[in-house]
């Protein structure tokens, strides 16, 4: 059916794809709609797959373009200065867009920006950001970029607004089409969701519903949208008996398995006989099959992974019991799911064992896994904002298809993550039923039946805290990744709240949304009337202003904490340990005084709440879930603020000793987070981990700092055990070249930064190859950006930064993509996972990374030692610096050169204690001039 292009609006008889619709993106000076201007206009006017009619145009803002926004879209000063003025085009941009409506990425940013400038949209709008959020629930990459790449849409210019406005429109065609294929009830749920706001995805459910025919229209599934027995039997784990399938003999010949014609030779194509992987397999066999504890660094291109999972399944397949593996990284527990594990069941195979028999499952924590009451409950709640109307839709969406029901295989922003976070089985440990769809129960019952469990650092260091429980039983445990152990113990070991927090807490209790009238809604419906339901509702409504007074002293600590953080610091710092002398403070005094008002007023909300959730229990029926729900929110509740009164208790008035205690505020925020750590994790985890344990492996590419173990065996808290330093086969005095200019400047010399910036410049010139830089702080990594960027830009090499320009997934992924680049990292990238079969050919080190010393855990720490300095500081720099060199090399094929530019390495004594702690690479010491040009040299020999 074809309309005239006359001016309407939403167009509700027409089916989306029947209407005619203007995509549009602009391009702009900055962010801020009131004083930024317009530079470009891009639409594309089009019906389904029609374009009717396209507008491209530059304007003149009337200022200076800044570096960023010419980096960006490409567009100069004089593209621009030559352009008419937004005055003279605005009617012409209206009268294109006149009422249809408009689609946009991100849409809401141009239509403020048309809106300010005197264009306002008079159409509905549809965000092609919010469709892919809720129709493409595991992302990653929600940009225009990220997604025209990943469907092959033609994007010739990103950034340039036409290219952007053509695209948006394929996306929004493609999610339309995704959108028609999900069931009406979905499609009615995605509606109901947006009734309460103009919400892209919920329009758009809505439009395709009432334009559908009657057919499309009917449905079998109960709202929300879901087949809860189809639901039921994707989650359901098969009960198997534990039986002996491997002769214990077996596990005897591990070396056989990876012989140079051994069983892993024979059915691996890509294997490489490895003598350090034959000398590590066998070692982790001898020690979980003994009940013995192992150290074992194996350095890059041993292939640990295999060389623990063979003999950890062999050992679980001939009856000796579960084997437990840690690691600290998500990417490292996919490579291990998705290419290890694989692997393993090919060993297997070849012994004569079918596929399919090894049982690997993979358990997290509650926060971690959907509560399908909970969400329920949610979805069935009136009146939502857009973003709890977003994650719900992702969800529901979602829930058509997983069946872990796990966070990690959805994209959630932080915003989303907190929203996330009261549908998940944190906070549900009371729950009533052992019936219906339970994600958390599916995951510790697949771990329960399973050889091989594969869990994080976090995970293990809550089951240390809580004394065990969380993790299912087995004869041995491996950590990977152990040089993160200490540092996720000193933070799961210790307590960390801020303001938002702890107001979140209380605020959830309040509003027509909150879980106190939501209690009292489902009071009305569920519950017999009578004196129970009467008497929870009066409790409920003592709570009420209970919470009010709370947030009002919530309010009144927090802004004497601010003050007391400004003294401590001096106003100009971020971070304030609290030490005897800070409670010595009067300011302290007054500070404990707030507190105790705080706490009375909290702990009345506490009080009040364990006693509505006790009554509630009783009144509302057993067998009802939506009271199931609200019950667990109240759990949720009392169990949050226990835990947070508890942890400021501890960290205002009643210290504990070997605990470290400090203040700190994130840059450009003012809210105050309050911590708490361990001083020594080593005692807890040797009581309540190795000593509880019958094997524990400790593994990692970097454990030692050149001079043995025992820097952390001491931190860890592990005496004894078998130790195995195996280095690695690569030969790193053919691949590996370490340059280091010993003329530069010390980096807290005058000069330093702007030599720093010209030896990155002088190598990227002369390589013109993948090159990542690594910085100790973000202030220099931005500083070297803004130096860097236009310059090296203008030879045609990229310059990238972490945090300005992405992600550090999003910098690795263009890292990866792109060759003429330099990327600028911070600490996040000093280690990773490689680049999928491309390697990074220089690698500057920009700063040798020491520990910040007034950080307060490090400076508590230091205080345990004589020489601090040599004891402490420098060992942990140099693990540091292991890891950013173990970025370089990683496979045989490759060659690299790591060049520093901190030239303490090479004048201070303790310098050669870095270079040491490196494998036998060809070391150059000279001058930063020529530098480029030898590494170049180096590269192409």
């Amino acid at each position: 059916m074809t309309q005239s292009p006359l001016e309407f609006g939403a167009q509700p008889d027409l089916a989306p794809t029947e209407q005619v619709m203007v995509a549009l993106d602009l391009e702009t000076t900055g962010l801020d709609n009131k004083s930024d201007r317009i530079i470009e206009v891009g639409a594309v006017k089009f019906r389904g797959d029609e374009v009717i009619d396209t507008i491209s145009m530059l304007v003149n803002p009337h200022r200076q373009l800044n570096r960023f926004i010419i980096g960006l879209t490409g567009i100069t000063q004089a593209d621009v200065d030559g352009a008419p003025s937004w005055d003279s085009v605005v009617t012409d941009v209206a009268a294109f867009i006149g009422s249809y409506p408009m689609v946009g990425h991100r849409v809401s940013f141009d239509a403020g920006f048309l809106k300010s400038h005197n264009a306002p949209t008079r159409g509905p709008l549809y965000d092609t950001y919010e469709l892919a959020a809720v129709l493409m629930p595991e992302g990653p990459d929600y940009s225009l970029g990220g997604m025209s790449s990943r469907f092959n849409f033609t994007h010739e210019n990103p950034h340039r607004a036409l290219s952007d406005a053509l695209a948006t429109r394929d996306l929004f065609l493609m999610f339309v089409e995704r959108m028609n294929q999900l069931d009406s009830a979905v499609l009615r749920q995605f509606g109901r969701l947006g009734s309460g706001g103009d919400w892209t995805v919920g329009r758009l459910a809505t439009q395709l519903l009432d334009s559908a025919p009657p057919n499309k229209r009917r449905t079998l599934l109960a709202p929300p949208g879901i087949d809860r027995n189809e639901l039921s039997s994707r989650l359901r784990v098969e009960a198997t008996e534990s039986s002996t399938i491997v002769n214990p003999a077996a596990t005897e010949a591990i070396e056989e398995v990876f012989a140079p014609d051994g069983i892993l030779s024979q059915n691996l194509p890509a294997y490489e006989h490895r003598e350090q992987q034959v000398k590590m397999a066998a070692a982790v066999s001898d020690a979980i099959n003994d009940g013995s504890h192992l150290v074992v660094e194996a350095g890059t291109g041993v292939g640990k992974s295999l060389a623990y999972l063979v003999p950890a399944a062999l050992r679980a397949l001939s009856g000796g019991g579960t084997v437990l593996v840690s690691t600290n990284t998500i990417n490292l527990q996919d490579q291990l799911m998705t290419k290890d594990v694989p692997a393993v069941e090919s060993v297997l195979e070849a012994m004569g064992i079918p596929k399919g028999t090894l049982r690997v499952s993979q358990l997290k924590g509650r926060a971690n896994y959907l509560c399908f009451k909970r969400w329920l409950h949610a979805q069935a709640t009136e009146g939502t904002d857009f973003d709890t109307s977003r994650v719900l839709g992702k969800t529901l969406n979602w829930l058509q298809t997983t069946e872990t029901g796990d966070r990690g295989e959805l994209s959630l922003p932080r915003y989303e993550s907190a929203i996330f976070s009261r549908l998940s089985a944190q906070g549900a440990m009371g729950c009533p039923s052992p019936d219906g769809p339970c994600f958390l129960r599916r995951a510790r019952f697949a771990a329960q039946t399973a050889h091989i469990v594969i869990v994080n650092h976090a995970m293990l260091m809550s089951d240390v805290a809580m004394g065990g429980g969380l993790l299912p039983d087995h004869s041995a445990l491996i950590i990977d990744e152990a040089h993160h152990l200490e540092a996720v113990a000193t933070r799961h070991l210790g307590f960390s709240v801020n303001q938002q927090q702890f107001e979140g807490e209380i605020t959830s209790l309040q509003g027509e949304r909150g879980v106190l009238s939501d209690t009292v809604r489902i009071l009305t419906g569920k519950a017999p009337s009578g004196g129970d339901r009467n008497g929870v509702i009066d409790d409920i409504n003592g709570v009420q202003g209970d919470v009010g007074r709370a947030r009002t002293a919530i309010g009144e600590f927090y802004d004497l904490l601010a003050t007391v953080t400004n003294k401590l610091t001096g106003g100009s710092g971020y971070e304030a340990r609290i030490t005897s002398g800070t409670r010595a403070q009067p300011a302290w005094s007054n500070l404990e005084i707030a507190w105790e008002n705080m706490d009375l007023a909290t702990g009345s909300v506490e009080t009040g709440l364990r006693k509505v959730h006790d009554r509630v229990g009783r009144a509302l029926p057993k067998d009802n879930e939506e009271a199931e729900a609200a019950n667990l929110n109240l759990a949720a509740a009392v169990d949050a603020i226990t835990e947070i009164r508890s942890g400021l208790r501890k960290a205002i008035v009643e210290p504990e000793a070997g605990q470290i205690y400090w203040l700190n505020s994130q840059q450009n925020d003012s809210v105050i987070t309050v911590n708490a750590a361990p001083l020594r994790v080593g005692p807890i985890l040797q009581e309540e981990l190795f000593a509880r344990e019958r094997s524990v492996v400790l593994t990692s590419g970097t454990l030692s700092t050149g001079d043995g173990f025992e820097r952390l065996k001491s931190a860890v808290g592990l005496s004894g055990g078998r130790e195995l330093d195996l280095g690695s086969p690569f030969d790193y005095k053919a691949a590996a070249l370490v340059a280091i200019p010993q003329d530069l400047p010390e980096p807290n010399q005058q000069g330093y930064p702007a030599a720093v910036h010209a030896a990155i410049r002088d190598i990227a010139l002369a390589t013109r190859d993948r090159t990542l830089v690594l910085f100790t702080s973000n202030s220099a990594l931005q500083t070297a950006r803004d130096a860097l960027k236009d310059e090296l830009g203008a030879h045609g090499i990229r310059v990238i930064g972490q945090g300005q320009d992405g992600t550090p997934y999003r910098i690795m992924s263009q890292l990866r993509a792109e060759k003429e680049i330099v990327a600028l990292g911070a600490s996040s990238l000093w280690e990773g996972v490689d680049l999928d079969g491309t390697s990074i050919k220089t690698i500057v080190i920009a700063r040798l990374p020491f520990p910040v010393p007034s950080e307060p855990v490090f400076e508590a720490r230091s205080e345990q030692y004589d020489d601090s300095f040599s004891e402490y500081a420098v060992p942990e720099a140099v693990m540091r610096f292991r890891q950013g060199f173990g970025r370089l090399i990683r496979k045989s094929s490759d060659r690299g050169a790591l060049v520093i530019l901190d030239s303490r390495v090479a004048n201070k004594r303790y310098g050669e204690r870095f270079i040491a702690a490196l494998p036998d690479c060809r070391i150059e010491r000279g001058t930063v001039a020529g530098l480029g040009e030898r590494v170049k040299k180096w590269l192409n020999w």
